[in-house]
């Protein structure tokens, strides 16, 4: 195991013992809230808000609250995507799904207590902090990332099916992936007091983090979704060289935003390599 992969592991484990204690009643809302939860994610998002908060500032109970805050906010999103209106998977991560385990209607239900949590601890953050301005600023542009200019938004173009160009794919992907990275990266830095600068360079990070993230997904997928005819970027554009280069340009600027931030970003830009040069 390289070192990389043991730093990583220990980020995600602090993650997951915290995120552990977010749901303690053995109710079925509750139970199932827990089983979409812990049900062996990157926890990358959280991470990355961890990483680029300590850039700037200690790490301390009101960052973590805000990555927990990100990474329940992904799960409520992977719940309702999976239902039977959405992508209908039956599967995730090798186990069933939500909707599979506890029914359409409570697979509902958990994804919406799962969002709800997530203003929990975000309120448990502003309450726990020394800035409570940053914090609210963050929050608010956490919010519109994972809603209506992101996220959602992106989802709503996706189930729309009117992909036609390569300019639709990068206007879906920068929503629907890069919302709640960007959000990670750039609240972090909000929260944690740094300048407007260093601000504009963590979600230009994001951005192209999640943009090189998504199309190194769709490359992985490629045979199977030209075989399944799944329509996405790589089968649009039926060019692995293209792609290869995207990636690269991407991952580039999403490095070159590390290094212009004149911090300690080994962490960060290991993070890049393996996430973005991943073979699954």
């Amino acid at each position: 195991m390289n070192n990389f992969i043991k730093e990583y592991d220990l980020r995600k484990d602090i993650v997951n013992k915290g995120l552990e204690k977010v749901f303690t009643d053995k109710n079925i809302l509750e139970d199932g809230s827990f089983y979409a939860l812990m049900n062996n994610g990157k926890r990358f998002r959280p991470i990355l808000f961890i990483e680029f908060y300590s850039l700037f500032k200690e790490v301390d109970e009101a960052c973590m609250d805000f990555a927990y805050a990100i990474e329940l906010i992904h799960n409520y999103s992977l719940v309702h995507d999976d239902l039977p209106c959405m992508d209908d998977d039956d599967m995730r991560r090798g186990k069933p799904t939500v909707h599979k385990k506890y029914g359409e209607d409570m697979g509902v239900l958990i994804g919406d207590g799962l969002l709800n949590k997530s203003m929990e601890r975000i309120l448990l953050a502003i309450s726990n902090s020394d800035n409570k301005e940053l914090f609210v600023e963050a929050s608010n542009y956490l919010y519109s990332q994972s809603g209506y200019e992101g996220m959602i938004y992106g989802q709503v173009i996706d189930i729309q099916n009117k992909l036609e160009t390569e300019s639709d794919f990068f206007d879906m992907y920068d929503k629907k992936t890069c919302g709640l990275i960007k959000a990670a990266c750039k609240c972090a830095a909000i929260t944690a007091g740094a300048t407007e600068e260093e601000v504009i360079l963590s979600e230009k990070f994001g951005y192209n983090f999640g943009l090189a993230f998504q199309l190194r997904d769709d490359m992985l997928d490629y045979e199977e979704d030209l075989e399944s005819q799944k329509l996405t970027f790589a089968t649009l554009i039926k060019d692995k060289g293209e792609m290869i280069k995207l990636i690269e340009d991407h991952s580039k600027n999403a490095m070159n935003c590390l290094k212009s931030l004149n911090k300690n970003t080994e962490f960060l830009e290991d993070l890049t390599n393996n996430f973005i040069n991943r073979d699954i």
